[in-house]
């Protein structure tokens, strides 16, 4: 059974409107899709049945004398928090305010509509709304943990924001974001490349996991400094001493740092197996998205920088490692300087 995108349009101009719907028709009959148009014809009338059912928008503009209009639906779509899709379909592109929500703004007989209904067909089939919609995933599983498990803890955290209102609406968030971790299966085989990353970071602040890039040269590096020691004081400043980083080493420099004698095409095709697989305690893989180059965290490449100056040399976090991965990298960084070895044991002689 074909799942129903439920497409908001909202047109003044009765021609257009029509078009539009004639592309859905058209588009569904030709892709067996199953877009469903409720369309609006004025501001007000939008804004009445506007609500978090809609996968995606269409929009235009000019829905009245001034001009501009739509940018209030866009408002009202950022600050309800209605995660979808939006394209603004106007003949006036310049009046479109980008501010609220994160839009494409194309212009009326530039743009084609099965194009457009394209991209919302492929954005709803990756499950991106369906998580992240008003009627998605995260919503549901949100609501089954305030029911089933925080609902029964109330009384305590009422005590806790008796104390410290703003500190247990921190506590709250994690609580809910461990509840809602443990509800997916953290032991699947086989991983996306943009799961390992957090992009942009949600802040400017240094984690365990940060990706920093060295001002004076396009080298980047990943903090491993442990979190309990980058948490910020009440003075706004934190433990360490000194921010500890990894060098992030492209597979050819990977290819310069072996044995003479092992250079070669045949050494470098092991080498390069080992490094895909994780099976060189000395290197950890980071795979490459279309935000970032990836690379291999080279242990044996660290270097530290008193805090005082780590601005002057580093640049703020351009994306941060995923917690469950920056997990498994602390901990074959910490057995790689951990082993001891097994020495050569001499037998006697018989």
């Amino acid at each position: 059974m074909k799942l129903e995108i439920k497409l908001l349009l909202v047109e003044d101009d009765p021609s257009d409107r029509q078009g539009f719907e004639q592309s859905v028709t058209r588009f569904n009959h030709e892709n067996g899709a199953n877009f469903t148009v409720v369309a609006f014809d004025t501001l007000q009338a939008t804004l009445d049945k506007l609500d978090s059912s809609f996968d995606c928008a269409v929009i235009d503009m000019k829905l009245g004398d001034q001009g501009g209009e739509g940018n209030k639906i866009l408002e009202v779509l950022d600050k309800a928090n209605f995660r979808m899709p939006v394209v603004v379909l106007t003949g006036t592109p310049d009046e479109a305010d980008s501010e609220f929500v994160h839009i494409d703004v194309k212009k009326k007989g530039d743009a084609e509509h099965s194009e457009i209904l394209k991209d919302f067909h492929q954005v709803h089939s990756s499950g991106l709304t369906k998580v992240m919609g008003g009627r998605g995933i995260i919503e549901k599983s949100l609501s089954k943990v305030f029911r089933h498990n925080l609902l029964s803890q109330k009384n305590a955290w009422k005590a806790y924001g008796q104390l410290d209102s703003e500190r247990s609406e921190r506590a709250l968030m994690r609580h809910v974001m461990n509840h809602l971790i443990s509800m997916v299966d953290m032991e699947e085989e086989n991983c996306f490349p943009e799961e390992f990353y957090i992009h942009p970071p949600v802040d400017e602040g240094l984690r365990t996991g940060s990706v920093v890039r060295a001002k004076d040269r396009s080298e980047f590096f990943v903090v491993l400094t442990p979190l309990c020691d980058l948490t910020k004081r009440h003075d706004g400043e934190f433990n360490a001493r000194k921010v500890m980083l990894c060098r992030i080493s492209a597979l050819e420099e990977c290819y310069e740092e072996l044995p003479e004698s092992k250079n070669n095409s045949k050494g470098r095709a092991a080498l390069r197996k080992n490094l895909l697989s994780n099976a060189k305690g000395s290197y950890h893989f980071l795979p490459n998205t279309d935000f970032f180059d990836g690379g291999y965290l080279d242990f044996e490449n660290l270097t530290s920088i008193p805090k005082s100056q780590f601005n002057d040399h580093f640049s703020a976090p351009s994306l941060q490692i995923s917690p469950a991965f920056i997990k498994d990298i602390v901990a074959r960084f910490s057995a790689y300087f951990g082993r001891q070895g097994q020495p050569v044991l001499t037998q006697p002689s018989e």
